[in-house]
């Protein structure tokens, strides 16, 4: 008995649509599988072996900059394999020293069994809630500079030096040597020459480069503009060229990193006494943050003035700290 024609048009329609759902879900069953083919014919690959010949790339769990405060326990939270495939082995380079205020750079490097490596780091700050105190000298060294490292030794306080191509090269070997920060001001501090031109400035930036290298052995990266960057004594002798906008902009593009500060002495002018530094210095720390302070080691009363401000930051629960490239930079607004 033949089927009324609409009813085998019915029937062809649900048969249609019944093969579409099936085909529907047989490609879903293929996308959700971990297997694919590169070619019709070949085997299944899984995920796994289709990244086996890539570089081991890890994860850092939580964070990237972690900030601790000091005196409290740090429990490093670790890092994992990005893919999951395979189980790695982790070694940690780096140490954080949760008892002293800085920053520590902790590198994880990774292996697996099947001889994939790779690395990541985390950057770890230990702060102190009070405020840190950044005691940066510049100019020298200079016949001062000495009795500056004994009061400095004499209560464990680390400084920076922002030196240049005048004193004793035994000078900047103490300061390097008992742990402080030797970066750079420029080889000649001459105005006129620096700000001159972009080659001038930099021609005597790698002088004075050149010369902590021989020192130490290090190639240094951190510096300080004569006058800081925000200085308008450029004006006269850069031709109207705007030289200091360049210059931020290209000490950080040749791999420099450039501090100014957030606290004057006022030992280059306005402050004449040991009184007058250490007012201007004290009255001005910030709660709860970061105090870089602007001193000259070529004024004795500048150093005359160092022993005091230690002995009130101790005392008032500040923190006492080097610079580094991770420290604040303390940036001024740019005037020229």
């Amino acid at each position: 008995m033949q089927l009324p024609r609409r009813r085998r048009r019915y029937l062809r329609y649900v048969l249609v649509g019944l093969l579409v759902v099936l085909s529907l879900f047989t490609l879903g069953l293929v996308l959700a599988s971990d297997t694919y083919r590169y070619d019709i014919g070949e085997e299944p690959i899984s995920f796994c072996q289709s990244i086996a010949s890539e570089p081991l790339e890890l994860s850092l769990i939580d964070e990237a900059d972690i900030s601790v405060i000091i005196g409290q326990d740090y429990l490093d939270p670790g890092v994992e394999d990005s893919d999951g495939c395979e189980h790695i082995n982790v070694d940690v380079e780096g140490s954080v020293d949760t008892n002293t205020v800085g920053n520590y750079t902790l590198t994880y490097k990774g292996s697996t069994e099947s001889g994939k490596t790779g690395e990541i780091s985390r950057l770890v700050r230990v702060i102190n809630p009070r405020g840190t105190v950044y005691l940066t000298f510049d100019d020298g060294p200079f016949v001062y500079t000495a009795e500056l490292l004994d009061i400095l030794a004499k209560y464990d306080v680390k400084a920076t030096f922002f030196v240049t191509c005048g004193g004793d090269d035994d000078l900047i070997l103490r300061e390097y040597n008992e742990g402080h920060t030797v970066a750079l001001h420029t080889c000649s501090h001459n105005y006129s020459y620096i700000y001159s031109s972009v080659a001038s400035y930099f021609d005597d930036l790698y002088a004075v480069q050149d010369r902590v290298k021989n020192i130490t052995g290090e190639t240094v990266y951190l510096m300080r503009f004569p006058g800081g960057s925000s200085n308008m004594v450029s004006m006269n002798y850069d031709g109207g060229s705007r030289i200091m906008s360049t210059l931020v902009d290209e000490v950080e593009a040749r791999g420099f990193t450039y501090f100014d500060w957030n606290i004057s002495s006022g030992d280059a002018g306005g402050a004449y006494s040991a009184d007058a530094v250490f007012e201007n210095v004290v009255y001005a720390l910030k709660d709860g943050g970061s105090s870089v302070v602007l001193q000259h080691d070529v004024k004795d009363f500048s150093v005359a003035a160092v022993e005091r401000i230690i002995n009130y930051g101790l005392s008032n629960g500040y923190t006492f700290a080097r610079l580094d490239a991770n420290s604040f930079t303390a940036h001024h607004g740019v005037n020229n």
